[in-house]
């Protein structure tokens, strides 16, 4: 007997937790997830299989001495080698933080515990009380993580680098700084400005030359709001150098096929833009998407950014002139170029906000109306 079913009309294979290999939910009632950089019907898995594979690994990595990998199932998926983002990065930032203090107590294992605690605070929403909450308890026992650690030396024998700590410290006074700064109240503010000269100091002393420039243009960033000022702006060439020396320091750390690295490589192209290098930033960004798309997916979050990234540095912008003045405060939209490009029909006057690519907002316009002129 033929079969006269086609490949289109076949079923499609349920979904199945590589890890269980069962379908459907798990015994606590929560389905399959998949959040990272996986395709097709492999990646999928029960949160709690998850769990229960990072915590068996992790103890594996660490009793065979491989700190560099103690922690990385919780954040790496060990299908396609990529980060976990969204929800999933969420809920294993959460039980990689509990795995941790469960296991490993002491100075001793300060490196571990306070790695678990920075993934975690950079993965919380200020917007929301309870996350807030939690982000002052993980900030607490950060610091105090800290103190007890400058008082053993213990600790240096489980550091993947010896002389990491003073570093690993910088950077988590950083993040602890940018969780302040996003909270964005005058305390906020105030404690944000706090941590991030405390890692500016650390960087100084570490000779992180990159890492003193960007703490600095933070700093200057939150003095300008405490003022009154609004967000200060870098001049436009100094922008693009400082992400130019960030984007070749990643590819040359982590790899052009980095998340890391093409999320760097979208915010020079959009310093680019800034400085009208329009066509440069357009060539970065189609490079930035081509490579997203075949490392992690069209959905993946990366590749969204950069696509949002590219649409917006095609769209083009203009002020008007009257008189011999440019009214900055009016800005139009191009909607199309007619005779020869010496006149253009725009849209507008539309909002002057800062843009953020990774925003699903659209940008409202004051005024549908297309308007013509040379």
């Amino acid at each position: 007997i033929i079969s006269t079913m086609t490949t289109a009309q076949a079923p499609l294979d349920e979904p199945s937790c590589w890890l269980c290999l069962e379908e459907g939910h798990d015994t606590f009632g929560k389905p399959l997830v998949r959040n990272c950089s996986c395709r097709g019907s492999s990646g999928f898995a029960h949160i709690s299989c998850i769990i229960n594979f990072a915590e068996s690994e992790s103890k594996r990595a660490y009793m065979s001495g491989d700190m560099g990998d103690s922690l990385a199932t919780f954040e790496v998926c060990p299908n396609c080698k990529q980060d976990y983002q969204n929800d999933v990065a969420y809920e294993l930032s959460k039980a990689q933080v509990d795995f941790v203090e469960r296991e490993f107590t002491g100075a001793q294992h300060g490196f571990l515990y306070t790695n678990a605690l920075t993934c975690r605070l950079v993965l919380l929403n200020v917007k929301n009380e309870s996350d807030r909450c939690e982000g002052e308890e993980v900030i607490s026992k950060m610091l105090s993580t800290f103190e007890a650690m400058k008082h053993t030396e213990q600790h240096r024998s489980h550091l993947l680098h010896p002389d990491a700590t003073k570093a690993f410290e910088g950077h988590a006074n950083a993040n602890i700084g940018t969780f302040y700064h996003k909270i964005g109240s005058d305390d906020g503010l105030r404690k944000a400005k706090f941590y991030f000269q405390k890692a500016r100091s650390i960087f100084e002393s570490e000779g992180d030359e990159l890492g003193v420039m960007t703490i600095n243009n933070l700093i200057e960033n939150v003095e300008a709001e405490i003022s009154g000022d609004g967000r200060r702006c870098l001049t436009q060439a100094i922008e693009v150098g400082l992400e130019l020396r960030k984007y070749q320091l990643f590819t040359k750390e982590f790899g052009a096929d980095d998340n890391t690295t093409i999320e760097a490589g979208v915010q020079l192209a959009l310093a680019m833009w800034k400085e009208f290098r329009t066509i440069e930033a357009e060539r970065l960004l189609v490079k930035l998407i081509a490579t997203s798309r075949r490392v992690h997916g069209m959905g993946h979050d990366c590749t969204q950014f950069a696509i949002s990234a590219l649409q917006r540095v095609k769209e083009r912008r203009v002020f008007l002139k009257k008189d011999d003045e440019i009214n900055v405060d009016e800005v139009y939209r191009v909607i199309r170029y007619t005779s020869d490009g010496e006149r253009c029909v725009v849209q507008g006057p539309v909002s002057k906000v800062v843009y953020d690519p990774r925003s699903n907002r659209s940008e409202p316009s004051h005024d549908g109306a297309e308007r013509t002129f040379e």
